[in-house]
């Protein structure tokens, strides 16, 4: 699972927090003169001592309620954090940064800050102890079935190591050299996209097959909301309600709730053609992901 580094702050307002996360005029300077620029960069950067942070990897949070309904929206354990902000002496904050632990600031640099306090790294979690958060709106993008390959094997499927590398490559300007879309791993290949959010998919594999079909969806929505009774009637319309299910795994492609950073991901079962719309952006069914057959997508508003 993946982990998130994260700070709080006070900010007099909602734009003076977006001012201090603000690297517009850096980025529009490395744009136009291919050099990166000390003094433009955001004072969240000044301050960390880094040049630049990945915006793809930061998800930004502000509440006008305070600390208390922050601490609703941050994906991590909500205990873990209020412990650490009573050794702290936290007791105001109004904006929340969460960045993947593993894009390019270190713990050390973490702590530079002076803005905003640093908390720690934490294990992202999508419903995490503690929080009254919605999860009204995310979209569960199941598969199910069963597999005979041991958790390595399986995993091949997902690994996008040789893509990201080709990618973080290109976009810091290292190379000049666009990712090659064939190194996309044959998950992104299958769903018609360029790289997946880790933090997003979740994997079971029932190696006691102890589960039914049922259980085994919902240890990968893990959300209240999505009820038992819906996701029956979707395996039985499937015809995939079947005892030999040992495997199953759930993609968010919206688990940013931001629109410029969430994936529009659209499978088109091949028993809705011609009853529904062809949306923009979509692939067809395929019979085969990693052994698994596409069941459904489960969303509740």
């Amino acid at each position: 699972m993946s982990k998130i580094m994260i700070w709080v702050g006070q900010f007099d307002s909602e734009a003076d927090f977006e001012k201090y996360m603000d690297q517009s005029a850096f980025r529009q300077w490395w744009k136009d003169y291919d050099e990166d620029n000390k003094e433009l960069r955001c004072q969240f950067c000044k301050e960390l001592g880094v040049m630049d942070y990945d915006e793809d990897s930061l998800i930004m949070k502000y509440s006008s309620e305070g600390l208390e309904n922050l601490l609703n929206v941050i994906p991590a354990d909500t205990d873990k954090i209020k412990e650490i902000l009573r050794a702290k002496k936290i007791t105001v904050a109004n904006a929340a940064i969460m960045y993947n632990s593993h894009e390019g600031i270190s713990l050390q640099k973490a702590t530079n800050t002076v803005s905003v306090s640093f908390l720690g790294s934490f294990i992202f979690e999508l419903n995490p102890t503690g929080t009254t958060a919605s999860t009204a709106g995310l979209k569960y993008m199941t598969w199910i079935g069963h597999t005979d390959k041991n958790e390595t094997e399986f995993m091949e499927y997902f690994n996008q190591e040789q893509y990201l590398k080709e990618l973080e490559a290109y976009e810091s300007g290292q190379s000049k050299k666009r990712p090659n879309p064939e190194h996309r791993c044959q998950f992104c290949k299958d769903l018609g996209i360029k790289f997946y959010y880790p933090e997003f998919l979740r994997i079971k594999i029932d190696k006691t097959c102890t589960m039914n079909s049922v259980q085994l969806i919902q240890s990968v929505i893990i959300d209240n909301n999505v009820l038992d009774c819906w996701v029956e009637k979707s395996l039985n319309r499937n015809g995939l309600n079947n005892a030999s299910n040992n495997c199953t795994f759930c993609y968010i492609p919206n688990g940013f709730r931001d629109k410029k950073k969430n994936q529009k991901v659209f499978i088109l079962k091949e028993n809705m053609k011609g009853h529904l719309g062809i949306p923009k952006k979509y692939v067809e069914e395929i019979a085969d992901y990693n052994g698994l057959r596409y069941l459904s997508t489960f969303e509740w508003e």
